[in-house]
């Protein structure tokens, strides 16, 4: 009877130590955890340096469509936009450049200051020759409108482009280069209308129609958008802004660059993201002559860029 007795006494002071061991165990791991472990975070740091990763989108052409191109006469590029590649037009302006680069022929048609969106209540002559009007012009192969608007302008680039897109053969075109800087985001085009993805007034979807309707109507082309690089804002004071930063109702510079991608990616377009991956927020000073202009060099650079994705991936 005592033995039994003891054995009860015994497996009682057993089940208590136990706990009391767990009991000690979750404290000290609590504490421990409290604690932690220095992570060598400085909150007084700060820097501009991020790993980034363009976020090209190589889109290979169909080898059935690419037959479509006929007797094979050389490289032809058509090249669309605007500053980029109207800023100069001799052998330093980007057309040039990457004929050079490639060993293409190359045809100007962009304009000067154009967006990809359209103005809702264009007036002036300049507002006439958005990416949408191109991209009408092109595949009804009527430049008449665009003709009599450059023809109120006292600037020669307007009629030459608009001599080029009436001339042009589409069927010997191989590539159509599209690059615009950030005037519509400087110019407060409205970057997405959520209830219309083509609503040729926002920047998304007047790219979306161009897109669409220059791959439906030249299957043959392959088209590359090329995207702005990093910018900045020049507001009405002269002062500069940080586009990363300085949204002017529309979103920010970066805002148009994702919008781009979306929608070029979305078409199966070949997509070169020049904002992370060619003139961007470290190196731009190199490359820009002021907000959003580009240098001789920062030309070249774009071209170099464009050439190596052309070179890489022909047949």
């Amino acid at each position: 009877m005592n033995m039994e007795k003891n054995i009860k006494i015994n497996l009682h002071l057993i089940i208590l130590l136990a706990i009391i061991i767990i009991f000690a165990t979750g404290i000290f791991i609590l504490l421990r955890w409290n604690v932690g472990v220095d992570s060598d975070f400085d909150p007084d740091f700060v820097t501009d340096e991020f790993d980034t990763e363009p976020l090209d989108f190589i889109f290979l052409m169909d080898s059935e469509l690419l037959l479509e191109r006929g007797e094979d006469h050389g490289l032809h590029i058509l090249c669309l936009g605007n500053n980029p590649f109207t800023d100069e037009l001799g052998v330093n302006g980007l057309a040039d450049l990457i004929a050079g680069e490639t060993g293409g022929t190359t045809y100007n048609g962009a304009f000067p200051n154009s967006k990809i969106g359209t103005n809702p209540r264009a007036t002036e002559p300049e507002e006439f020759f958005s990416l949408y009007y191109v991209t009408m012009g092109l595949i009804n192969h009527d430049f008449s409108n665009m003709r009599k608007q450059a023809a109120k302008l006292d600037d020669k680039r307007y009629t030459e482009a608009v001599r080029t897109l009436e001339n042009i053969d589409m069927q010997k075109i191989d590539i159509i280069v599209i690059m615009y800087d950030t005037t519509d985001y400087n110019e407060l085009t409205a970057a997405h209308n959520p209830n219309n993805d083509y609503d040729y007034f926002a920047f998304t979807g007047a790219l979306r129609i161009s897109m669409e309707y220059l791959k439906e109507f030249f299957p043959h082309i392959r088209i590359i958008f090329m995207s702005h690089s990093y910018a900045r804002h020049l507001d009405e004071n002269g002062e500069f802004h940080c586009g990363i930063m300085t949204d002017l109702g529309n979103g920010t510079v970066t805002h148009y660059l994702i919008m781009g991608y979306n929608v070029a990616t979305s078409v199966g377009y070949t997509f070169i993201d020049n904002f992370f991956g060619t003139i961007n927020f470290e190196n731009y000073q190199d490359y820009m002559i002021d907000h959003m202009r580009y240098n001789d060099a920062g030309r070249l650079l774009l071209a170099k860029r464009v050439a190596k994705v052309i070179l890489n991936s022909q047949d």
